[in-house]
């Protein structure tokens, strides 16, 4: 199959290639409309050991190894009880945790806490609701444990919502829906040729 093929094929079914394209395009607007958006509100937290104010590599290390145990502490059930009496929500602990991811840069003692909510005040309060209770009961959880919040989140970066994303999606509708036609178009052209064989054929047998 070549391009001046494809193109012919185009030509002939423009209808059915254009709506083929739109109805794809048209899908991606209404589901860009329904779906509710989600706003990401992010607060950092940084991590050391009371026993590592003497800054040496070691007790960097010391410091840097337990940020994989912070981690899973701030989305353990614990924190998230404590996070929800700041809250005050009747939400659960474990939807709570369903709304909430933590991450640790390798390299640092950096933990990023990401909290998602349909408003984004909402993902704000339970990012910093979980970043408090976490600071409140670090030492709970390792004696000797420093944590400090480096940003709170703010409504300035959540305002913006982080799903779904429109752009993308639009384009990959298109790019769904470009293709879709050119397999409709092809389609019906060898349909179309399918059934000027049979013709040939008996005006071939009359002769």
């Amino acid at each position: 199959m070549d391009l001046s093929y494809l193109f012919k094929s185009v030509r002939k079914h423009m209808i059915a290639f254009l709506i083929t394209l739109l109805i794809c395009v048209g899908g991606v607007f209404l589901l860009n409309a329904i779906v509710k958006p989600q706003y990401q509100a992010t607060a950092s937290l940084v991590a050391t050991l009371a026993s590592a104010e003497s800054g040496t590599y070691n007790d960097f290390l010391a410091s840097q190894a337990l940020t994989k145990t912070y981690e899973d502490a701030i989305q353990s059930r614990y924190i998230a009880n404590e996070a929800k009496k700041k809250l005050n929500t009747k939400e659960t602990a474990y939807e709570l945790l369903e709304r909430v991811k933590v991450r640790t840069d390798p390299g640092t003692l950096v933990i990023i806490l990401y909290a998602k909510h349909d408003h984004p005040q909402e993902a704000v309060d339970i990012a910093n609701s979980f970043a408090d209770a976490f600071i409140e009961k670090s030492t709970d959880i390792v004696p000797n444990a420093n944590v400090i919040v480096l940003d709170y989140a703010n409504m300035e970066d959540a305002s913006i919502p982080v799903s779904p994303r429109k752009m993308l999606n639009l384009a990959i509708g298109t790019f769904i829906g470009f293709f879709a036609g050119l397999v409709i178009v092809l389609y019906l052209e060898r349909k179309r040729g399918s059934r000027r064989r049979p013709l040939r054929h008996i005006n071939t047998e009359s002769m």
